[in-house]
């Protein structure tokens, strides 16, 4: 690597960081001026002041940053090329490399490394730390990690029994105040159960389905009329106040706040797809949602190979004329970004296969991307 490739992939590096700064600065302003009313109100809930304040706001937007990164991440790892290269140009550093008789993509070889260092704290990002932190992440503002979220009631959806309860607590995975309305085809006399806290256990070798543990049940286990499947599904545990719900229905399922795609690692993703059940729609959201993860950061390579031709064009350009050029590789990725927001429209609506939809902007951004190779400076 050469010294030119060092001072550009140290200047990418550095743009990327004041990009991301300034988009969890801008956030935090917004957001925070926003919703400061819910965080005065739990911070004079649990007696605390101005220091109280700052520290649930402080504990708030830490992990909400992360989600920022998320989000904003891919837009920001193409954005930061645009602003790297224009301003190479503009200081004049670009043309001794070119005079050297350095191709123009070769010069820029260090951009698609920084590209791909970025890209690899994305995926680390999106695979090892917001599934770690997801309970964080779920609280609305100025709620701490003890506090419950509301319970979004749902069906089994291989034994449609139908599962209620007051609050979901998701750092500790436990709902409470469960209820379990059973099906005819586990009880005859569709029976209930109710208990103190439902603990859900994800699956295992030994129990691959996975379920969840109703702790002090109000009604004895002798009590409940079950069906021979029933007495499959519904497993009385050894203290005699607990049992075990072998069901399919998992703790995200249960608080729209907990149901985030992002928020899960690209292993749950696949192990959803897997089950059998599910609703047509979810499944298909999923899906598209799992293609779109494996094709972003090949997308914002593709995006760095249509910026380098639009902004080191072959004409020679003003200061003026750079501006435009700006202008136009924005105007350029707003609507390859257009066009994979429809496609991905397209995919989860059902009109047309979530592989094509997924795949189709990257193969049109390819294609665009070699169309525009004449265009650059040599």
């Amino acid at each position: 690597m050469t010294t030119f490739d060092r001072y550009l992939l140290v200047r990418y590096l550095q743009t990327v960081a004041v990009f991301f700064c300034a988009s969890a600065g801008l956030f935090v302003v917004v957001d925070g001026f926003v919703n400061l009313d819910s965080f005065q109100h739990s911070a004079e809930k649990a007696g605390g002041g101005t220091t109280m304040l700052f520290q649930l706001m402080i504990d708030h937007y830490f992990y909400q940053s992360l989600m920022i990164i998320e989000l904003a991440g891919p837009a920001i790892v193409v954005i930061s090329a645009i602003a790297a290269l224009a301003s190479f140009l503009k200081n004049g550093e670009f043309h001794p490399v070119l005079a050297a008789g350095v191709p123009t993509y070769r010069a820029t070889i260090s951009l698609l490394l920084g590209m791909c260092v970025v890209n690899g704290f994305l995926i680390v990002n999106q695979e090892v730390i917001l599934p770690n932190v997801a309970s964080k992440l779920q609280r609305r503002h100025g709620q701490t990690a003890d506090d419950g979220h509301k319970v979004d009631p749902q069906f089994d959806p291989r034994w449609k029994m139908f599962v209620s309860g007051e609050e979901v607590f998701p750092a500790e995975k436990r709902l409470h105040k469960p209820q379990f309305r059973l099906p005819p085809v586990i009880s005859p006399n569709q029976d209930s159960i109710s208990a103190e806290d439902a603990y859900y256990l994800p699956p295992t070798s030994n129990e691959p389905q996975g379920g969840w543990l109703l702790k002090g049940i109000t009604t004895s286990f002798e009590e409940l009329s079950l069906s021979d499947t029933g007495k499959k599904v519904i497993v009385p545990q050894p203290n005699g106040t607990d049992v075990f719900v072998n069901c399919h229905l998992t703790f995200s399922q249960m608080s729209r706040h907990t149901s985030n795609h992002s928020l899960m690692g690209t292993g749950t993703l696949f192990q959803r797809l897997q089950e059998p059940y599910g609703s047509v729609l979810s499944r298909r959201s999923l899906l598209m949602h799992l293609h779109s993860r494996l094709t972003r950061p090949l997308l914002t390579i593709v995006g760095l190979y249509i910026v380098i031709p639009l902004i080191i064009r072959r004409d020679k350009m003003s200061n003026m004329q750079q501006v435009t050029n700006i202008a136009v590789c924005m105007l350029v990725l707003g609507i390859v970004y257009g066009i994979s927001m429809g496609s991905g429209f397209l995919g989860q609506s059902g009109i047309v296969r979530t592989e094509q939809a997924a795949w189709a902007p990257l193969i049109f951004g390819s294609a665009f991307a070699t169309w525009l190779s004449g265009l650059v400076r040599t």
